[in-house]
This record gives C-alpha cells, structure tokens and sequence, in this order.
C-alpha cells in the first residue's frame, strides 16, 4: 500500500496511464520535420500535464540513443527566485547562453565567445540599474530598454545572435547526428506575468534563430495579465492585440488535451495503490465509470486535482482504520460517497462548507438561502430553471443561487447540481440523507482547507472507537452487535413480529431503513435499489429471524452526528431504558 501519489510531472520511463501517448508522438514527429525557427508552446492550467509532457519530448527527441537534438531546458521560476524583474531576466538568458556554451567542442572558442556576450551584457545591467532607481517605464518596457538607443539596439542584437549561432553550428558540426537544438522553457505560468511576457519578447528578439525549437509551457491566461501594463483590461475592442502578440511569438499552440485525458484508468490505478477501494470492487467496470462521472463533475481530469484527491482519500482511509470504523472502511457505497464529498471539498469548497453546515441538502429551502443571503431569482430565472433537469425541484433553486456567489461556480452550476444528485442516488433512502452525509463529511473536514473570519466550529466526530460488551460477549463492530440484540430480542418474545419489532425500538419515524423484511429487502433488490443502498445481500447466518419473516439490518449505524446523538446511541438507549438490557462500551 501507498500512502500518497506524489506530484511530480511523469518520467518517460512511467506508465502512460492519462492516454496522451498519440499526441506525445505526432508533437515529436512535427519537430524532427519542422523548418525552424519555431517556437511551440504546450498551453494548459496550472497542473494539467506541461512539464510530464515536455519531459517526454526531450527524451525522445535529445536523450534517445542517435536522439537528433540537443537539449537546453530552463525553469524560469527556479532562476527568477528572490531577483527583481530583471535579474530575473537576465539570470534566465545567462542559463541558457551557458548551456548553449557547455555543448561547444573548444573551450578556448567559449571563452572567447563569452568576453563578447559578457560585454553586451554589462551594458543591460547598466538599464537594469536605472530600472531599479525608477529612471525608466515601467517593467514593460525593460526589454526595450535594454539598449540606450534603436541604431545600438540593431547591432548589439545583431551581435548576440551572431554569437548565440556561431555556438550552435560549432556545436552541431562536432556530432553529423545532431540536426539542432530544443529549448525547454518550463513553469512561466509560476512567475509574475508581466516578467512572463518580457521573457517571451526576449526569446523572440534573441533565439529567433535556424535549426532552434523553443518548447515553452505556458498558460495563455498569464499571457493575458501580463499584458494588462500595455494594453490595458482584455475587452472585445482589444482583444485582437492580445492574440496577435500571442501569435507573433507562438506558431504552434498545442492546448494539453485534459478532456481526452483517460481518467478511468488513472483513478483506479491510484486508488488501488492506497488501497481505498480493493481491487475486485475496482475491476467493477460500473464503479469504475461512476468514480470517473464524479470526478468529470467536479475536479475534471486536471493530473494535480486528481493526485490531491486520491492523497485526502488516503489520508481518510488510515484515519478510518485507525479509529477501527471497519464497517464504514470497508462499505462500498461509504467510500463512494466518501470519494464524492471530497471530490465536492477540492472543486467546490463553497458548496461543501454549506453542507457540513446543513447536510440534507434536499431540505435546503428559503430559510437556508436568507441565512445565506443569496440573492432571489426573477421570474423569467425561475421559468428557465423550471425546465432544466438540474434545477427543476426547490432544492436545486437554491443551489444554483448559490453557484451565483462565485464567478467559478456560476460556470460550472450544472456540474455542481448533478454532483449533489449523483451522491443522492448513491444514497439511495432520502429519509437517511443528511444522516449519511453528515457522518461522512465528518472525517473529511480534517483536509479542508478553509479560511475562517470567526472562531473555528470545533468539529466533533462521529466516529465511535469503543467495543461493546452484551451477555457476555464484546463486539467491535456495531452491525454484529445490533444483530445479536435482535436476535436476543426475539428469542426472549417468541411470537413477536418485524411490526412488533419496530413498535418496541422505535427511535425514528420510520423504521424501515434500519430493520427490513426479507420479502421487502427482495422488492427493493429489484425495483429500488436505491431504498437498500445501505444494506448488504444478507448471508444465511445474517437474517434475523422474527415470527413472521426473516429481517435484514442495514450497516449504517452512526453514533454521533454533529455532536448529537444519532442512530446507534438511539437504538442503544431504547434497548437500555425500554427493555431493560444491559449493553457497556469497554
């Protein structure tokens, strides 16, 4: 067993277990073809795969044995910590300059080569000193203002390109196998963007340069802000600026394809490593599918989302162990549940606040929408949800006024909708629904990250760590302890039956969803699996028998729901003061 699934972007000698390996091929059948200059950037969030993709393309295209290209790869944001803008600048083309010159076969050449850059360089740090003293523009314009005047700026260009080739083709004429260089410019999304965009203007002033492919991994979004200092917010009047810088500098964007991404084959690989689900509930091609729809409903197929999800879900599993709640460890329509809340919790924190605050969501009405101040829905809102699957019933009324708090939220209401319906239908019973997700949502709140602004609702836990001992015996599991009180039960009153049965233990209005006749259980089976989602096919030692059937007992047996006594401590006080048995924790 593992205990996370650690996130750092994929070695080319890892399982491809994403499915991204026909788009790794066609990317590196394009570059051994290519006319160069080009610079190709892999666009995709934060966390969508950029870096595991560039890493595969280097190997296959520089480290392969007769690989046809060196390589040159640069982390911006590692040489643009603790420097201002254009240290950071200057660190990142010195790094590259110096890799370049590391595959050059004279060092007497290199040294001879790097008094003539060392020159050019001496003379931006100089504008690097007036940038720090205010002197000139803002940080946009540090990379025109690199050079004192537009005449010097051609030449000194001129110059350092001259060099920066002379460098390559050295390099490449010393290895006939070699047909050029990849640049791998990785984590520009990491570092401010404005100093993002400088760094691409420079790459295009500076490499622009035959037999070079520059791969950069970027987020167009940072291209976007960095921008803003040049012009301005992104409208529809300056949109087309905002594009045609873009594509001067890019011309191949490649969007990381996270929709195509094989998130089936992904969750059960992970899961499986930490042992949340065993590996026959996983061969479950149906379980599969329906851990994949939740997932495609809330945290999508982004690679860093679904590791964060599968480390909580570990975390969640030891916890359950250790606190020896078997019985929730180990019931399978638990842990999807259990999967879907924390699902719930990373994609949609909003949303999973208000349910460990109110927990049957089916309920969620007026009063709850004005303890939250949501705003009301006009008419035309109403007659539009109305005719949406998603928002038809009150409840969901409420939860798409909800979605209407948060930019994010608003664009993925529907997703967010059928997220809730989806962990209903695993449910199953409504009467048992802010029961079960109360007592659930409980231990994953210790991986909720939540900023507070009034003093932290301390959350008590319903998982109850005692064994118990009755006529005798200690039981460590509730289900088998409930059973035998039962079993006790009619053995002590012959002739009573299942109604009897819930007239003498009646701690709930109704009691079907705890105790249940075989011929119901059978139905159910059949027509509404859903009523007996937390009951289990009854093996012949597990009926109970009454007078007049044979009665199934559910596994879903809290203690405790938000600090209040739930449906074990009722059943336990019913069979203490109503029949008189003696039951002890221990």
């Amino acid at each position: 067993m593992k205990s996370s699934i650690i996130d750092v972007p994929r070695r080319h000698d890892q399982e491809d277990l994403f499915g991204i390996k026909v788009y790794q091929d066609a990317l590196i059948r394009y570059v051994k073809l290519t006319d160069t200059p080009i610079t190709i950037a892999l666009q995709g969030e934060w966390g969508s795969g950029k870096t595991s993709l560039m890493n595969l393309l280097k190997y296959n295209l520089c480290d392969v044995e007769g690989a046809s290209f060196y390589p040159i790869w640069i982390n911006t944001w590692q040489f643009s910590l603790m420097k201002t803008p254009h240290q950071a600048i200057m660190s990142i083309l010195e790094g590259i300059i110096n890799q370049i010159g590391s595959l050059h076969p004279s060092e007497n050449k290199w040294d001879e080569s790097k008094k003539k850059i060392g020159g050019l360089f001496k003379k931006m740090a100089k504008v690097g000193a007036k940038a720090a003293v205010g002197t000139i523009g803002m940080e946009g314009d540090l990379v025109d203002e690199f050079f004192e005047d537009e005449g010097a700026a051609q030449s000194d260009i001129s110059q350092l390109k001259e060099e920066i080739t002379n460098l390559i083709n050295d390099a490449l004429e010393k290895d006939s196998t070699k047909q050029g260089v990849t640049f791998y410019i990785d984590d520009l999304d990491r570092i401010d963007p404005p100093v993002a965009v400088e760094i691409l203007e420079l790459l295009k002033n500076i490499f622009d340069l035959e037999k070079c492919v520059f791969i950069l991994a970027i987020d167009y979004d940072v291209v976007i802000k960095g921008l803003k200092p040049k012009f301005g917010e992104l409208t529809d009047q300056n949109e087309r600026e905002f594009r045609s810088f873009f594509d001067k500098i890019i011309q191949l964007p490649f969007s990381m394809p996270v929709a195509s991404y094989n998130v089936d084959t992904f969750l059960v690989d992970a899961l499986e490593k930490i042992e949340f689900f065993t590996k026959e509930e996983l061969a479950d091609a149906e379980l599969a599918e329906s851990l994949s729809e939740i997932a495609r409903l809330s945290v999508g197929c982004n690679p860093r989302s679904l590791k964060r999800l599968t480390n909580t879900l570990s975390l969640i599993s030891i916890i359950n162990s250790s606190l020896q709640n078997e019985e929730t460890a180990t019931d399978k329509k638990y842990k999807v549940i259990n999967f879907a809340l924390v699902c719930m919790q990373i994609a949609y924190p909003y949303i999973y606040n208000q349910l460990t605050e109110e927990p049957d969501f089916k309920n969620w009405n007026e009063k709850v929408a004005s303890k939250l101040k949501l705003r009301p829905l006009s008419d035309e809102e109403r007659e539009s949800l109305d005719s949406a699957e998603e928002f038809d019933e009150d409840w969901e009324k409420v939860v798409f006024r909800m979605c209407q708090k948060e930019t994010y939220l608003s664009n993925r209401a529907f997703q967010v909708s059928g997220l809730l319906n989806k962990i209903a239908t695993n449910i199953g019973n409504e009467a048992n629904l802010g029961e079960v997700v109360s007592s659930v949502i409980e231990l994953s709140a210790v991986t909720n990250l939540k900023a507070f602004d009034s003093p932290k609702k301390v959350t008590k836990f319903n998982r109850d760590t005692n064994n118990y001992r009755f006529n005798g015996v200690e039981y460590s599991k509730k289900t088998l302890l409930v059973r035998d009180i039962l079993r006790y039960y009619f053995a002590q009153n012959p002739s009573a039956t299942l109604e009897m049965l819930h007239g003498d233990v009646c701690f709930a209005r109704n009691m079907e969803p705890y105790f249940m006749s075989e011929e119901q259980f059978n139905y159910y089976e059949t027509n509404d699996p859903k009523k007996i989602s937390f009951f289990t096919r009854p093996s012949e030692e597990d009926w109970v028998k009454a007078a007049d059937c044979r009665v199934a007992v559910t596994s879903n047996w809290p203690t405790t729901i938000q600090g209040k006594p739930a449906a074990f401590s009722k059943f336990l006080d019913v069979a203490k003061s109503k029949l008189g048995y003696k039951i002890e924790s221990c």
